[in-house]
């Protein structure tokens, strides 16, 4: 996180009740609107938090900016936009990708703001916390309020996470379970990309009959993963890892960058 202005810190605190905690200043209160989006509604933009942005952070354009969408009934992507483009607390870079998660933020339901939560969690490499998340989305599934694609997506998430963490029977479980939830094709050549990663014929074979993948999908998927191998086993993190091996030096770190990058690849 880039900050590029230190603001004013209030002697009293200005409490959020979304994350039960007090907050000291408008960088406090910007980093609760970035990380917790799917906390963030309408009421949260209340008379109240003008008046502490106002009075205690000293912020008054600021304050009168917020108090003229309120008087506008302005949307709740309105609000978030000018409170963080407006303290300049965060990068350019860093407002453009919150921008993407807060379109449409006012229509959004619940579960797609808690999914906005998982999807955070997992970019910032919190992959347990993110699992988490999505595994609370499954285990509510209702498809009355949410369409199956979307619980697919959820459930491919959980697949990706375990790819990562080099669980590919856990990966492949939940590539399968996404499928079943919503017959996305791209979900079915998972399962295959995963098998032959790890040279999993058994498993391989079960995809195969499965999803009906064909001869000529699978000498796609197979070429496809063969010049993956190919690109890393050439690639100079691949020839550290061989010289420092070599050399008897501690390689664990290059091993973990190693896996990262394949399954990065993959996913």
């Amino acid at each position: 996180m880039a900050l590029q202005v230190c603001g004013r810190q209030s002697n009293n605190p200005y409490y959020i009740k979304a994350i039960d905690q007090n907050v000291y200043s408008l960088e406090e209160i910007n980093y609760f609107i970035y990380n917790h989006i799917n906390l963030v509604y309408r009421d949260f933009f209340s008379d109240t938090l003008f008046e502490y942005i106002d009075i205690e952070l000293g912020h008054k354009e600021l304050a009168k900016k917020l108090r003229e969408l309120a008087d506008y009934d302005a949307s709740i992507q309105d609000f978030i936009k000018c409170i963080l483009n407006e303290s300049y607390y965060y990068s350019g870079h860093e407002l453009s990708r919150i921008a993407n998660a807060v379109m449409n933020i006012d229509n959004m339901t619940e579960a797609e703001r808690i999914k906005i939560e998982g999807d955070a969690y997992y970019k910032a490499g919190r992959l347990e916390a993110a699992l988490n998340v999505y595994f609370d989305l499954l285990n509510n599934m209702d498809t009355n309020v949410m369409p199956e694609a979307f619980y697919g997506r959820v459930a491919y998430a959980i697949g990706v996470i375990y790819a990562k963490m080099f669980m590919s029977r856990n990966a492949n479980s939940y590539f399968a379970r996404a499928y079943e939830i919503y017959p996305d094709p791209s979900y079915a050549r998972s399962c295959v990309y995963m098998s032959l990663v790890n040279n999993d014929e058994e498993e391989l074979l079960k995809t195969i009959v499965r999803y009906h993948i064909s001869d000529d999908t699978l000498e796609r998927i197979r070429k496809r993963v063969g010049a993956l191998r190919r690109e890393i086993e050439t690639s100079d993190a691949t020839l550290l890892f061989i010289r420092t091996f070599e050399n008897g030096n501690n390689s664990k770190n290059i091993i973990d960058d190693w896996k990262k990058d394949y399954h990065e690849r993959i996913s």
